[in-house]
């Protein structure tokens, strides 16, 4: 690809980045060790805020799904259920994400609300990416926030005697 077009896709995401950006937050689960005494699973939650994605507007829809046993014996239809799903996509800048790698087993978590990663479109020399992100709702949300502390200094001191 020329560079010219390189240099205007560059230029294009930075634009859409700066007018229609909002502040997204990556989440990736890593399961650890199992207690094999109490069974328990130890899972690390790593994540990276990202200030300005391009965020398009959702598209929800009603899902349905057959029971198992529909589908493994063929029979007459037995039970199912209903569930409301919230599509999205997003546009991310690579040069936000460092070396950040996008996997299919991420989650996306945006204005309170959780999405799973859907898909990941890359964009041509790795410049962006466009990942389809999807809500279920009711889904208990997993989130991890950065804490900041605070401590202000002064010039006196207070001791008890």
């Amino acid at each position: 690809m020329s560079r010219t077009r390189l240099r205007f896709i560059r230029r294009v995401l930075y634009r859409m980045k700066r007018n229609y950006g909002l502040p997204v937050t990556l989440h990736e689960r890593i399961l650890g060790e199992t207690d094999l005494e109490t069974g328990t699973k130890s899972v690390t939650i790593n994540h990276l805020r990202i200030d300005r994605a391009i965020v398009q507007p959702s598209r929800t829809h009603r899902d349905f799904v057959y029971d198992l046993a529909f589908i493994s014996a063929n029979k007459d239809f037995t039970t199912g259920g209903y569930f409301d799903t919230s599509d999205r996509r997003i546009i991310i800048d690579a040069r936000d994400l460092g070396t950040w790698v996008l996997d299919v087993d991420h989650y996306v978590i945006f204005n309170n609300r959780q999405y799973e990663i859907k898909s990941i479109i890359e964009f041509e020399n790795n410049m962006g990416f466009t990942v389809l992100i999807r809500e279920t709702k009711g889904v208990k949300i997993t989130r991890v926030e950065d804490t900041i502390s605070v401590m202000c200094l002064d010039h006196t001191a207070v001791g008890v005697v």
